[in-house]
């Protein structure tokens, strides 16, 4: 984001970037205004009526593993068997998730899945699975240079989970500044045609 970041700033000079993590600011959308933000960049679905939200790209989630955990645990050849493997799960606590996948034919699954891994934190999980710590479904953006080069490879290829997107946020038409329309746009126009790599990997 930091090309991105400095066009914007040459052409609009009175734009002024605060970067946060969200844990730092109110966990609704909606409260926007009270935290002094006047625009943010939001993963996942969300229902918001107060807020103009605006999808900047959607991702699929694959399942992914290091060739060296696949060789000492085995392939998986049916999502029912990822119950028996570790697998890395994003989440808080270790008692587990479900995983919605679907096939190429748009069949639904769910599997429920555990590790002795977990964390709340993407890039966390793409290194863990990298380290060979068990299987992850992770968006394709963050994972493909991985498996461009062979840290990662991809189990059940024929079926994805529903990843959680980004999308830009910001207040309602009526009370947005020009400058928070100008950043928007190009948000939009400039993030949804990114070749995403992560940081760590370029």
């Amino acid at each position: 984001m930091t090309p991105f970041r400095g066009k914007l700033r040459i052409r609009h000079l009175e734009i002024v970037l605060l970067v946060a993590d969200q844990g730092s600011l109110s966990k609704a959308a909606s409260l926007l205004i009270a935290d002094r933000i006047d625009i943010a960049f939001r993963s996942g679905s969300f229902q918001d009526s107060s807020n103009v939200i605006r999808r900047i790209f959607a991702s699929n989630g694959e399942l992914i593993a290091s060739p060296a955990y696949l060789a000492a645990h085995g392939t998986p050849t049916d999502p029912e068997e990822l119950r028996e493997h570790e697998c890395v799960v994003q989440c808080n606590t270790g008692s587990g998730v479900t995983w919605h996948l679907q096939d190429m034919n748009g069949m639904q699954k769910e599997v429920r899945v555990r590790g002795r891994f977990n964390s709340n934190v993407q890039e966390v999980l793409r290194k863990a699975a990298c380290a060979g710590l068990g299987i992850a479904a992770l968006p394709s953006v963050l994972t493909a240079s991985d498996i461009a080069t062979g840290r990662l490879v991809r189990v059940l290829p024929q079926y994805t989970r529903a990843g959680r997107g980004l999308s830009v946020v910001y207040p309602s038409r009526q009370q947005r500044p020009m400058a928070v329309a100008l950043f928007a746009d190009m948000a939009v126009e400039k993030l949804s045609h990114q070749d995403w790599v992560p940081i760590s990997q370029r």
